[in-house]
């Protein structure tokens, strides 16, 4: 089975829909699976308006979804809680499951109760909070991503052994997603058995933003998604 790329936009789009689409476009051009984004109310995670900038308004999603369907590209949008979970199930073929909701039952119990296959992230997350996380899960089709929570994320901390280590404990697909500097790290995880890469993707990495340095550009997007379809 070919693996799974993510371009994961995240906020990328600073905010923007027009540029959000130019992301989209990206993403397809590069050889992208999906593009995927965020939909989240700072409000309602920070208690605060500190990231109210970044934030896209569902009617938005809804045009990004039509947009993707134009385009040829599978939209993805991770959730950060129920109300947007039930908003968006409709627009989506899977969910994607950050890190830090991995011990927030009633996400993990909203997105199961949809029928739709998991994907979940487990960076900083202990192998019980994992197993809590898989015990809400495990009935369904669930993917575990090795991840690691740092933006960047040095080479040496990466570990891409602890994917295998996922693989073998839980009995599912493992996958990785990205925060290294390139698209070395991604590759080497293809080899090493990954069903899914989820890479940022930015238009560009010296912009203001919290994952833009973290990013790969269009071009380093496309010659990594080719490795990848070598490496397979």
């Amino acid at each position: 089975m070919a693996v799974l790329v993510i371009a994961e936009i995240g906020v990328n789009h600073d905010g923007s829909l027009e540029k959000a689409k130019r992301l989209v476009d990206s993403a397809k051009e590069a050889g992208a699976d999906c593009a995927k984004f965020q939909f989240f109310s700072s409000r309602k995670l920070w208690k605060d308006d500190r990231i109210k900038h970044l934030e896209l308004r569902f009617s938005e999603f809804v045009v990004l979804h039509h947009y993707c369907q134009q385009v040829g590209i599978e939209f993805l949008c991770t959730p950060f809680g129920v109300e947007e979970v039930i908003l968006l199930r409709q627009y989506v073929k899977r969910w994607k499951i950050a890190s830090g909701c991995i011990t927030r039952i009633p996400i993990l119990q909203a997105a199961k109760d949809t029928g739709l296959p998991i994907i979940l992230s487990t960076g900083m997350s202990t192998l019980q909070e994992i197993a809590a996380a898989e015990q809400v899960l495990w009935d369904g089709d669930l993917t575990l991503l090795h991840c690691t929570s740092a933006y960047p994320c040095p080479i040496d901390q990466v570990n891409l052994r602890a994917m295998i280590e996922l693989r073998d404990t839980f009995k599912t697909p493992v996958g990785y997603s990205d925060h290294t500097l390139g698209i070395t790290v991604p590759i080497a995880a293809a080899a090493m058995g990954a069903s899914v890469i989820e890479k940022h993707l930015t238009l560009d990495r010296t912009a203001t933003g919290p994952d833009h340095l973290s990013s790969i550009e269009p071009n380093d997007f496309r010659v990594m998604v080719s490795a990848i379809r070598t490496v397979e």
